[in-house]
């Protein structure tokens, strides 16, 4: 494209009568972001000024090529808009009649196709727009021209919303990866943004639809009947995978009733079929970017989640972890009908309660916001460090919060909310199983962490993630960006500039670690939005996490920088080995928490005292 451009100039140049340019040799075709001179953007926008001066004529005769360029680039996006749309028309008429009398199967199978090609047509355009800049941009300073990072992140800012556009149209699938991506820090910061905008919510089938799954899978209508004195026909929540009705039962308990959407498992089977197909031109397009481990994870956690059955295990099972744990009454789950329930309808206790990050609703309830972000950061805490079954989903959707108990003052001056709480984890398709000694790492680096050890940290993050990854785990569990030029600073400082370092860097890595930290990402956004700082998520983690480290092994079986626990575990680092360590960290654990609780009453007694004293002064 630059020699083109090179030649329209000139062409341009001849007939606008500047012939000693159009022949000249001293303005050569530069590599880089420069034709004669002048920025070569006929796209829009540009990466930096003329890095030289320009000759007589030059300036408009490189407009006028622009201009052009822009013409043609115009002309033919309105012609693959309008193939476009005749493709899409094309396949409707074709497959209208035998859609029409089509079982759910088939049905599903034939909607997927206008699904697929919205997301080929972003993946050709948005690739193609890549591949254009990336010409345009030739030789240019890609790491430290301030201009050509604006104007990437200008680029990544458009595809993502275009691409979130095509998620919430598709939804299903798409939403869940959609979902998936904006929880990896390794996906550029403007698709992370834009798609934490993505909300499992989806347009409800029609009660027909929903009905006929119902006679299917509970045993003919007079069944249905039977067992539901009253039903909700408008669904109260439309997710991804499912819908949710609510209904009473024939002796008057209300309960939320989840029916999986007809005919999904060949709908999922073709969406991963295309995200497959995407993610293999992905990495035939721009070879250092490799998609292929993130649509095997996604599809993995698709296919438990198939089955609702496998919900009610693992609903019984964290039930018993949180008793075990002692969080049972601050976090609860929804109780399972089993009876009525099959591998494609659950029945459930119907829950009230806000979600988790609706930060005006607790307020209004009289409910502390930051204390139910503490409480989110300990439940997780408690299910990575000690116990290594954690919800493979946390995102806001599938926690709420519901109110408990009568307001008093006097909790308020002791914990800092003046109603009870109680956390109800939803959707329990998939969870995460912690091998002991990643476990056990993990709760050795943490603990690192608030000692503020690089050696000790770097050394578990080596064992955890090998040579390179050592580099980047530390930060990525520490460290967070609030804006676009800390998180160049800090992809500076852990070496990966690229979403292609970062892909590469993911697909070499323990999946469970990487499950770990995508974990992490969706518990630490959720518990910022309410009010829970950096700060205050290690202090908590790191004092869950000293729990779950491993014994320590007499001094005569102590060897080098690691050694193995007492109990046989795994890997344990020197520093752990040492008592005095481990005193150090207790006592600096300790002062953590008691500054954290003396400085949450002070600042409730200061907030006592200011009120008390605008209502004498101003009443």
């Amino acid at each position: 494209m630059r020699v083109i451009f090179a030649r329209v100039v000139r062409y341009m140049a001849l007939l606008r009568g500047h012939s000693e340019f159009a022949h000249s040799g001293s303005y050569p075709l530069y590599r880089g972001a420069y034709v004669y001179g002048y920025p070569y953007a006929p796209y829009g926008g540009s990466v930096s000024k003329p890095s030289v001066t320009l000759p007589r004529g030059a300036a408009a005769v490189a407009a006028d090529a622009s201009a052009l360029a822009r013409r043609v680039h115009a002309f033919a996006a309105v012609v693959v808009r309008r193939l476009y749309i005749a493709i899409i028309a094309s396949a409707f008429m074709a497959g209208a009649t035998s859609v029409a009398s089509a079982t759910d199967t088939a049905t599903s199978l034939a909607a997927a196709a206008p699904r697929t090609l919205r997301a080929v047509v972003w993946a050709l355009r948005a690739s193609l727009s890549y591949k254009r800049f990336q010409a345009s941009c030739y030789g240019a300073d890609t790491e430290h021209d301030e201009a050509y990072q604006a104007a990437l992140s200008q680029l990544h800012t458009y595809w993502a919303k275009q691409l979130l556009a095509v998620c919430r149209r598709n939804g299903g699938v798409y939403v869940k990866a959609g979902q998936f991506a904006a929880a990896f820090g390794g996906v550029p910061r403007e698709y992370r943004t834009v798609l934490s905008q993505l909300e499992d919510r989806a347009v409800p089938k029609p009660y027909k639809m929903v009905r006929r799954a119902l006679e299917r899978e509970l045993g003919g209508a007079e069944r249905v009947d039977s067992i539901f004195s009253s039903f909700n026909r408008r669904a109260t929540a439309a997710a991804s995978l499912a819908q949710v009705h609510k209904a009473k039962l024939a002796d008057g308990r209300e309960v939320a009733v989840k029916v999986q959407y007809p005919g999904l498992a060949s709908s999922v089977s073709a969406d991963l079929a295309t995200m497959r197909t995407l993610a293999g031109a992905a990495s035939a397009l721009f070879p250092d970017i490799q998609l292929k481990w993130l649509y095997e994870d996604l599809g993995a956690k698709l296919k438990v989640e198939l089955d609702f059955r496998s919900e009610i295990h693992n609903s019984r099972r964290f039930e018993k972890v949180l008793k075990e744990a002692g969080e049972w009454g601050g976090v609860v789950v929804p109780v399972f009908h089993e009876g009525l329930c099959s591998s494609k309808v659950l029945v459930m206790e119907w829950i009230d309660g806000s979600k988790i990050t609706d930060v005006e609703a607790l307020q209004r309830q009289g409910i502390n916001p930051r204390l139910v972000g503490r409480q989110l950061v300990k439940l997780f805490g408690e299910l990575m460090f000690i116990y290594g079954y954690v919800h493979g989903d946390p995102h806001p959707g599938n926690l709420m919060v519901r109110p408990k108990g009568r307001s008093s003052w006097l909790r308020w001056l002791l914990r800092g909310t003046r109603r009870s709480f109680e956390i109800v984890v939803l959707d329990h398709g998939t969870y995460l199983e912690v091998a002991p000694e990643l476990r056990r790492q993990f709760c050795q680096l943490w603990c690192a962490a608030v000692m503020r050890d690089e050696v000790t940290q770097a050394d578990i993050s080596t064992d955890m993630a090998g040579e390179r990854g050592g580099r980047v785990l530390p930060l990525l569990l520490t460290q967070r960006a609030r804006n676009l030029a800390e998180e160049r600073a800090l992809r500076e400082r852990i070496g990966v500039r690229t979403l292609g370092d970062m892909t590469s860097l993911l697909a070499t890595v323990s999946r469970n670690l990487v499950e770990l930290l995508r974990v992490v990402t969706v518990v630490r956004a959720a518990s910022a939005a309410l009010g829970v700082t950096m700060a205050e998520r290690l202090q908590i983690y790191s004092a869950v996490a000293a729990r779950g480290l491993p014994p320590v092994a007499p001094w005569w079986r102590r060897r080098g920088r690691e050694a193995r626990s007492d109990d046989g575990s795994g890997y344990v680092h020197r520093s752990f080995t040492s008592l005095a360590y481990r005193t150090q960290l207790k006592c600096r654990l300790v002062g953590l928490g008691i500054w954290s609780a003396g400085s949450s009453v002070l600042g409730r007694l200061l907030g006592t005292l200011v009120s008390l004293v605008e209502e004498a002064l101003f009443t």
